[in-house]
């Protein structure tokens, strides 16, 4: 691990850490934000269906109880979205994390199936602090290194995704081991409440002082003579139409706040429904196959929990190193997001039909590999290109309706898997890759490349 993320970073310094600008500082805390919070939700989440068969639940009714959380947010995304675009990036953050901690130490307490549905209501509601972090960074990272920004915010969450269940099932092997897990992950969301507090900048303090150092550094770039090396390296690095762009988005963000903005008037809904389409397809896809892949290795290769908890820590480690990578492959596809898109999009509807049809065991990991990079390619792309086509102002918003349908998937993906693989054990990965043969389709008949302006736009310029 030191390896890979050694190339990756430069060596970082106490003296060098404090010498770096406030956008890039808040960067690096808002991937510790995201670490943090896979790293609760992972302690907890594979004890859920456990604790509910413990209560006296059938199969049936462990799929109703995981449905309410995928309800809850169905409706509650593109809400939390709109608020984060009025209100603020920091404060929707700070009441997202506190509300979760409450649900989870909630959770713990409940010894009858009602209650602990009921239980998972707070986190439903509240638990959106992925979302709000990923426009956190939209809003404080130049549009060119959102790949990479997006990609190590990725890596991160998923490194916490490989921790949590290690830590939580030792835990859970102890008396009174759930609640111990979910008292844990409360206080997990706790710290990162504090930390988001007291060392995460609002988006506003960041974005002036950024425009004051760049504004000072262009009037001493017009006052004083200097070299022509040393006149290109300012120009690169204030990049005036970056900032000239940024500055017309934040005045416009600040006249439709000031007017008084519709929590469900969406302007950018036009121009960017088929990216919204093809982010509910890919996300409904992975969903599908990651319900029933455990199942799907144990009626096909007869595995045993601990193979299966291997392959799932495996399947976690790659998909973390492998945001680490989409930065280096953006450049390599000079940044195009649309065909970047396309390709992993091909790339994944293979993996998934080599891992369905795996002759054995040994073909598992190899297929998974592929099957992660591209996962995280597309998932980081479809964020970027989303944000690129919507309204400064409604990228909260935007962000929170692909979240809602995502969340809609998750409450049918599990019924859907687990019929298909009642009829064959293939079922939910042909499904899946099915799923993602039309994800394809649709990237071919609308290419997602061209920037679109809505009628407000035009009429805004």
């Amino acid at each position: 691990m030191h390896g890979v993320l050694g190339s990756k970073w430069p060596k970082m310094t106490l003296a060098s850490f404090l010498k770096m600008k406030e956008g890039t500082v808040l960067i690096y805390c808002l991937y510790c934000v995201g670490f943090l919070d896979l790293f609760a939700v992972s302690c907890f989440l594979p004890l859920l269906t456990h604790r509910a068969r413990e209560l006296g639940a059938s199969p049936s009714l462990v799929g109703v109880i995981g449905s309410v959380y995928g309800a809850l947010q169905f409706f509650s995304s593109p809400v939390m979205g709109k608020l984060s675009d009025i209100f603020g990036r920091k404060n929707v953050l700070l009441i997202s994390l506190f509300g979760a901690a409450v649900g989870y130490i909630l959770t713990g307490i409940p010894t009858t199936l009602l209650f602990l549905a009921l239980s998972r209501v707070p986190v439903g509601i509240f638990k959106h602090s992925q979302s709000v972090a990923k426009t956190y960074l939209s809003d404080v990272s130049p549009s060119i290194d959102h790949p990479k920004v997006f990609g190590n915010f990725n890596a991160f969450s998923s490194l916490g995704f490989v921790i949590g269940p290690l830590i939580g099932g030792h835990l859970a092997m102890q008396s009174n081991g759930f609640s111990r897990v979910t008292a844990l992950t409360g206080c997990i969301f706790l710290i990162n409440f504090f930390f988001v507090w007291f060392f995460v900048a609002p988006v506003e303090q960041v974005r002036k002082q950024s425009s004051t150092r760049q504004e000072h550094d262009l009037l001493l770039a017009d006052d004083i003579t200097v070299n022509n090396k040393m006149a290109d390296h300012i120009e690169s690095e204030l990049d005036r139409k970056e900032l000239k762009y940024r500055k017309e988005l934040s005045r416009r963000a600040g006249t439709s706040t000031s007017n008084g903005t519709s929590i469900y008037k969406i302007s950018s809904m036009s121009s960017s429904l088929d990216l919204i389409v093809i982010r509910f397809v890919m996300g409904f896809l992975m969903l599908v196959f990651r319900s029933n892949f455990t199942s799907m290795l144990e009626f096909h290769f007869n595995t045993s929990p601990k193979t299966n908890g291997y392959i799932m820590s495996y399947n976690g480690l790659v998909g973390g190193f492998s945001g680490i990578l989409v930065g280096k492959i953006a450049k390599l596809y000079n940044h195009n997001d649309a065909k970047m898109q396309l390709h992993f999009s091909l790339i994944l509807m293979a993996s998934l039909l080599g891992i369905t049809f795996s002759p054995s065991i040994l073909f598992i990991p190899i297929f998974i590999t592929p099957l992660a990079i591209s996962s995280a390619v597309c998932r980081v792309c479809t964020t970027n290109l989303t944000f690129r086509r919507g309204r400064e102002d409604e990228k909260g918003v935007m962000l929170g309706i692909g979240n809602s349908l995502l969340s809609f998937a998750r409450m049918i993906s599990p019924a859907l898997g687990g019929f298909a693989q009642e009829v064959s054990v293939y079922g939910p990965g042909c499904i899946g890759s099915l799923i993602a043969g039309m994800g394809v389709v649709i990237i071919v008949l609308f290419p997602p490349d061209r920037p679109r302006v809505n009628k407000r736009e035009k009429k805004e310029q």
